[in-house]
């Protein structure tokens, strides 16, 4: 029996459980935080940094929620041919 791991179900699948909602908060609070403080030192407005940081901060974070369902959650995601 062969075994797949379904990418389109780990990438799409949005947070339902508690953990991986937590995980997702924390990692986009803390890199949005490392990529705000730059920008707050520089010239560009304060909205236009917000809105610089909050995109690699979201992708960053649905990267690590991504790898840690490959990881640890195979099982779930997981198809059987």
């Amino acid at each position: 029996m062969k075994v797949k791991i379904d990418i389109g179900k780990i990438f799409l699948t949005p947070p339902y459980e508690m953990s991986e909602r937590i995980t997702l908060f924390i990692m986009l609070v803390i890199t949005f935080i490392i990529f705000f403080t730059p920008l707050k030192f520089s010239h560009i407005s304060p909205i236009e940094a917000a809105i610089t940081a909050t995109f690699p901060a979201l992708s960053i974070s649905w990267g690590w929620i991504v790898l840690l369902r490959s990881v640890f959650k195979k099982k779930k995601y997981s198809k059987y041919n």
